[in-house]
């Protein structure tokens, strides 16, 4: 098969993996289709990611046989608990007629299949097509250290079997020792059968950034607004549209567990803003409303968005909380019984937060320095004017006129859930910006990129009702005049989408083209090329030395050679340095050359012009080509294969 077949393939395989697993096991609990699909990503992550901690505690290795057994462990759970749900609202509510799977939003998602294809897939279109055009092929490594991290991650899983994300930080160490780290994107991504690695992560991370954040914006925007039958359509326009997208954090950045775990976020909102409406209904009489099917689903949604990226997990507490917080203002005299269910909410919401924020394990994104700090004046511009660090173009801008807009409405209105809520990720974006002394961003890395995701998110909802207030406006006027502004506002519309594929597609190449020098580069197309030639005769039992800064320990590793330090992070011990020092001995010292080659060591990759400074690590890239025979090289790398022909005694 050729690379884009193996691609295609990848994509279905895991179109089909996030969403059947999670799909299944919200039908068995017993609600509406919609809700289920919405929301089966972010299940079936709780459900491999569990899962994939429970073989590990078996130690059985975690493959498509293990998975499979999980998922129907858990649709056996979900069966026996929906039956039991279902004979306690139907003893209780013998005379009810709603169909017990039918809970969640009646309306349909679209008004109409065909705008679907007129809007958003045009506008999905844009999104992806100058990431693909920028790709030099399907399997072409992302220049950033993340993504050969998460290279090495489903190198190793499909290897070793090993899976959990108590201990899957064991993938840095040298000793196999390692912590907590959340690997249920990799337990999914893993899944995919046949396909090259290279293949799969971008595959995977394509239409899981992709595919759930459209569908779940759309579902959270129809959950907000069931009257309004376009409100699916905008919102899902603009998430496809707007910069700062999960798929546009991972040319960025790479930061790809972050970026699927966001994705996800809106789906699972929109189930538990549907679960709690339920539950108004509820304590407003409606004896018909079924909340709890929907709030268990919402609960396992929230936990497979935890698994694949905790600090996703807090932002939607967090961003849950703001709501009840708001809600509760809101109610607190109208509906008292209202208001104290929000106040319900509140505390289970920041609950989860203050525990995960006191673990050790949360320091290890709160230790983190490297955060691009701007100044204060700089960081307001970005917030009002919508041109984050997260590709800032022309449909920032754009979005947030309409969101301001919508803003304002809500406040006419009295509203006050949505401006409350923004005002959580407005904060820390702040906080990250200015690199603030108080730390409130330094669960996200201290980092605006991933903050940006959950403003977008909030700002593509404020869309829907920007947009309401201008068609008010709008009909105020004679018919012509409506007609021609509704044009002209569509036409704006799509000159600002359309200008913005430039500079995608600009931004795309920073960080895909292997030729572009703006950028640190962990490889070009000359040692890829080399790899390609070289890999396939090399003696794969053979340890390859290569700094985890060059691109020489991942590739070669993911081709299957034998590396010892496959990702970058990596602390030597005291047995590596002993190495690296024969390595720079070897062409004059016959006896540590034998080291060398007592050790195993049958490679040594030297890289001039590495990604960063490799500290330690940096005794490898001068190895000299005296240590052996030069088996490839370019004009700024060399693979040497480590002899002694220099030894005396000739061994």
């Amino acid at each position: 098969m050729t690379d884009e077949l193996w691609f295609l393939w990848a994509v279905l395989c895991t179109l089909v993996i996030a969403y059947l697993p999670g799909t299944a096991l919200a039908r068995l609990l017993g609600i509406s289709w919609r809700a289920a699909t919405v929301a089966a990503p972010a299940i079936t992550a709780c459900v491999v990611g569990s899962g994939a901690i429970i073989v590990g505690l078996l130690q059985i290795p975690w493959n498509l046989l293990s998975a499979i057994v999980a998922t129907l462990l858990s649709c056996l759970i979900a069966l026996g608990l929906g039956a039991a749900l279902a004979r306690i609202h139907w003893s209780r509510h013998p005379g009810a007629t709603q169909d017990p799977g039918a809970a969640g939003p009646v309306h349909p998602l679209l008004p109409s299949p065909r705008l679907a294809w007129v809007v958003l897939v045009p506008a999905a279109l844009l999104a992806v097509a100058p990431i693909l055009g920028a790709f030099g092929s399907p399997g072409q490594p992302l220049q950033r250290w993340d993504a050969l991290f998460h290279l090495s991650a489903l190198q190793w899983i499909q290897e070793t079997g090993f899976a959990t994300t108590l201990r899957f930080s064991a993938l840095s160490t040298r000793d196999g020792s390692g912590g907590i780290y959340p690997a249920a994107f990799h337990d999914i991504a893993a899944l995919v059968p046949m396909a090259p690695i290279p293949i799969v992560l971008n595959a995977a991370t394509l239409v899981l950034a992709l595919v759930p954040w459209l569908h779940g914006t759309m579902f959270l925007a129809r959950a907000l607004w069931p009257r309004l039958s376009w409100a699916p359509l905008a919102s899902g326009a603009a998430a496809a549209i707007a910069p700062a997208i999960p798929l546009s954090e991972w040319i960025h950045l790479a930061a790809i567990p972050n970026l699927v775990a966001a994705a996800f976020l809106p789906g699972v909102l929109g189930v538990t803003v549907v679960g709690f409406r339920a539950v108004r209904l509820r304590l407003a009489g409606d004896g018909t409303a079924r909340a709890v099917p929907l709030l268990i689903a919402a609960a396992l949604g929230a936990a497979g968005i935890g698994l694949v990226h905790p600090n996703v997990f807090i932002a939607m507490c967090l961003l849950v909380a703001a709501a009840g917080a708001a809600s509760m203002l809101e109610q607190r005299r109208r509906r008292p019984r209202l208001s104290r269910l929000s106040a319900v909410v509140v505390l289970l919401a920041l609950l989860p937060v203050l525990v995960i924020a006191a673990l050790p394990a949360s320091g290890v994104a709160g230790d983190f320095v490297g955060g691009l700090a701007i100044s204060p004046a700089r960081a307001v511009g970005e917030l009002v004017l919508g041109l984050l660090t997260v590709w800032p173009m022309a449909t920032g801008p754009l979005l947030w006129l309409l969101g301001y807009v919508g803003l304002w409405a809500l406040l006419r209105r009295g509203s006050y859930v949505l401006p409350v809520v923004l005002v959580v990720p407005v904060v820390l974006y702040m906080d990250a910006a200015v690199d603030s002394p108080l730390r409130l961003s330094a669960l996200w890395y201290s980092g605006q990129d991933r903050i940006s995701m959950f403003l977008t998110l909030l700002v593509c909802l404020l869309v829907v009702p920007g947009l309401a207030h201008l068609d008010r406006l709008v009909r105020r006027s004679a018919w012509p005049t409506r007609r021609l502004l509704r044009l002209l506002g569509l036409v704006l519309c799509v000159l600002v989408a359309v200008s913005t594929i430039g500079p995608r597609l600009e931004y795309a190449e920073r960080n895909l083209d292997l030729e572009r020098t703006g950028r640190p580069r962990y490889f070009d197309s000359a040692e890829y090329e080399m790899l390609l030639e070289i890999s396939t005769t090399m003696d794969h039992d053979k340890l390859l030395l290569a700094s985890p800064f060059s691109g020489g320990a991942h590739l070669y590793g993911i081709s299957g050679q034998n590396v010892s330090y496959p990702v970058a992070g990596m602390s030597p011990s005291p047995a590596d340095d002993e190495l690296m020092d024969d390595v720079l001995a070897a062409p004059d010292d016959p006896a540590a050359c034998r080291r060398l080659l007592e050790a195993g060591v049958g490679y040594v990759y030297a890289d001039t012009r590495p990604y960063n400074v490799g500290g330690n690590f940096l005794r490898l890239d001068q190895a000299s080509p005296e240590l052996g025979r030069v088996i490839g090289n370019t004009d700024h790398s060399m693979m040497i294969e480590v002899d002694c022909a220099s030894d005396p005694d000739g061994t």
